[in-house]
């Protein structure tokens, strides 16, 4: 959850920050990431072309994914037409595939097609020479800034889907077995220590995320954000309190669901509690040093409890979250 804040000048004037050991956390978005399958006993949503003319049957295998071809071009096409991965062309340039070719063809090479959103007519392709009468799996990288097959049309715009065909030289029955498929940027972070290491970049983008580095945690409610070692930004909620208060005010639980308690030494007089906007939500005078809030109705988000007493002003922080 991303609590978006904004304090007035007035209340800013008011304040001072001391902490509590309250810790927030959050995931970071580290670099671009790279697309997947692992096609060891799963087709990843993988689907033979529906065309006659590019008919396979797919098979999933506890090594990999056995394409069975029905004639010489059998195709197979990562999801449906409906299907789309929503991606840049521009964001990706390199492709690595992992197959194994028992077929003896001289011209063997194995043919990639993009395709663009809710279509099966291809916006180009490559062809990826590979080897033939292979006994082991093999792995292939081919580089999208090299130009498509001439004729075959540009690699921009949108991609909504990829697409292998089955090596020249396949035959109705023959059987190409395909294991692994990842599609990257040769650009990211080369660092093996860093949390965001991208063990295919070729280039190192300058952007590492290392343990010890400062971030945002989108929570402004917290400081001194950094990365931990789960690789997580991290920080510490923080109380505010009116410079040289007169009285503590204790509130909890804080974060808070349902249900606020504030106590003093001291009646707690009049209270207000204002949003992260300055927006009055509730006024309630009392001469208690306890008392009870029903928060369940607030918005998600950061809130100022302000207790004026007999003795003196004190303003403190609370977050309301909810799971």
């Amino acid at each position: 959850m991303i609590i978006r804040m904004r304090i007035s000048r007035a209340v800013v004037a008011r304040v001072v920050m001391s902490m509590v050991p309250l810790l927030f956390m959050a995931f970071v978005a580290v670099s671009q990431e790279q697309i997947s399958y692992d096609w060891e006993g799963s087709k990843e949503g993988w689907v033979p072309a529906s065309e006659n003319n590019l008919g396979c049957n797919l098979i999933e295998q506890p090594e990999a994914m056995a394409m069975r071809a029905f004639n010489t071009t059998p195709v197979m096409r990562s999801g449906t037409l409906s299907e789309s991965l929503g991606i840049d062309a521009g964001d990706y340039d390199r492709v690595q595939i992992t197959l194994k070719n028992p077929t003896s063809s001289g011209n063997p090479n194995a043919r990639l097609f993009a395709y663009g959103p809710e279509s099966n007519a291809f916006m180009c392709h490559w062809n990826v020479p590979v080897d033939t009468s292979m006994t082991e799996f093999q792995t292939y990288t081919l580089d999208l800034t090299t130009p498509p097959n001439s004729g075959s049309g540009t690699f921009e715009g949108d991609v909504a889907r990829f697409g292998w065909r089955g090596p020249w030289g396949v035959a109705n029955g023959d059987t190409i077995y395909w294991k692994s498929m990842v599609i990257y940027s040769s650009s990211g972070c080369t660092n093996a220590n860093a949390c965001n290491y991208a063990p295919l970049a070729e280039i190192d983008n300058g952007a590492c995320v290392l343990v010890g580095d400062s971030c945002d945690d989108g929570n402004p409610a917290t400081l001194d954000d950094m990365i931990n070692a789960d690789c997580l930004c991290s920080g510490q909620v923080d109380e505010i309190r009116e410079s040289n208060a007169a009285f503590n005010l204790d509130l909890g639980p804080n974060p808070t669901s349902n249900a606020l308690e504030a106590n003093s030494a001291v009646p707690l007089g009049a209270i207000r509690i204002l949003d992260s906007q300055g927006k009055v939500c509730l006024e309630h005078q009392t001469r208690e040093t306890r008392m009870v809030l029903d928060v369940s109705d607030f918005v998600p988000g950061l809130y100022f409890f302000e207790a004026h007493s007999s003795q003196g002003r004190v303003i403190s922080r609370f977050i309301v979250q909810r799971p």
